[in-house]
């Protein structure tokens, strides 16, 4: 190996070990506390969170001084393309959770609302309903892990600050 490859691997090594706060897609960090409530969450996010956070030493009841508070969460579609037919060909979803953090005792916010957004397309067939509505389950399911694993890293940051 030259020298100029080597300095580039190191260099490269270097620059990504700097930036800190990223990870790869489904790493996430863990909240300091010892449990959170969560609020105004659908069952699907809901379960997705605990899932996530109890295997990981945060327990998710009713009587945790930290309170999740989930504010709007909203779905939405488009159509993303059409076919030489004029028919959709691509569907776009989105998926926005806004959420704070609340002190259950002072009924404080902790931070400030928080909005997660994630987008996904996918194939539309209007000739195959079926494989359709089965992609879309899939394409929902994805976007709820996505939003999670976001907010489960979000937590951990605020609860860092919280602790400091």
């Amino acid at each position: 190996m030259s020298i100029r490859s080597a300095f580039t691997l190191l260099l490269a090594a270097l620059l990504l070990s700097a930036c800190s706060g990223w990870q790869l897609r489904g790493q996430t960090s863990v909240p300091s506390f010892e449990s959170i409530t969560l609020q105004g969450a659908s069952a699907r996010l809901r379960y997705t969170l605990e899932d996530l956070l109890e295997p990981n030493g945060v327990l998710v009841h009713n009587q945790s001084p930290h309170v999740v508070q989930i504010i709007d969460e909203e779905w939405d579609q488009r159509t993303a393309a059409v076919d030489d037919r004029g028919r959709a060909a691509e569907r776009e979803l989105r998926y926005e959770v806004t959420w704070q953090l609340i002190d259950r005792d002072t009924g404080a916010m902790l931070n400030p609302p928080r909005r997660l957004t994630a987008i996904r397309s996918f194939a539309y067939s209007p000739d195959n309903v079926t494989a359709t509505s089965d992609e879309e389950d899939l394409v929902r399911t994805d976007l709820i892990e996505d939003i999670s694993y976001r907010l489960v890293n979000q937590l951990a940051n605020a609860s860092r600050k919280i602790q400091d």
